[in-house]
């Protein structure tokens, strides 16, 4: 991991895996912490495995297509493009919920889950090999 951490390009690469994983994980505490102080029984049941459908069916059903985007055009465009639309998206629920719009508040997770979907295939395939292969190699001699 020390070795990992002397690259100068992970930082930033540690730094937005940390704030994309911050902001989908935030949300979805959240809103299902709005769920659980607003709904009580069934239908708190039925909003929260929502809720989590809505976060997992992007990556279940976009994995393919995420991929070839990733593979067919620069990671780092691909990377670019998400983040603004995570910002927007972000910008987006943070106005639903402070007016109070919680339905369009929990529909925008979908977006986010989307958005979250095609960044992860570009950010996981923006690593290079040479880097990957300078940190995991075993020290000779």
């Amino acid at each position: 991991m020390h070795r990992l951490l002397r690259i100068p390009s992970a930082w930033p690469y540690l730094i937005a895996i940390f704030l994309n994983v911050f902001v989908d994980l935030g949300h979805k505490i959240v809103i299902q912490n709005t769920i659980f102080k607003s709904y009580d029984g069934e239908a708190q049941v039925v909003l929260t495995a929502l809720v989590n459908g809505l976060i997992l069916l992007p990556f279940i059903l976009l994995f393919s297509p995420a991929g070839h985007v990733a593979d067919s055009y620069p990671k780092v465009r691909i990377l670019r493009t998400s983040a603004w639309a995570a910002v927007v998206v972000s910008l987006g629920i943070t106005a639903a919920y402070y007016q109070g719009w919680f339905w369009l508040a929990f529909s925008m997770t979908l977006l986010l889950a989307i958005q979250s979907a095609f960044y992860s295939p570009a950010k996981y395939g923006l690593v290079k090999d040479s880097s990957a292969s300078r940190i995991w190699r075993k020290p000779t001699g």
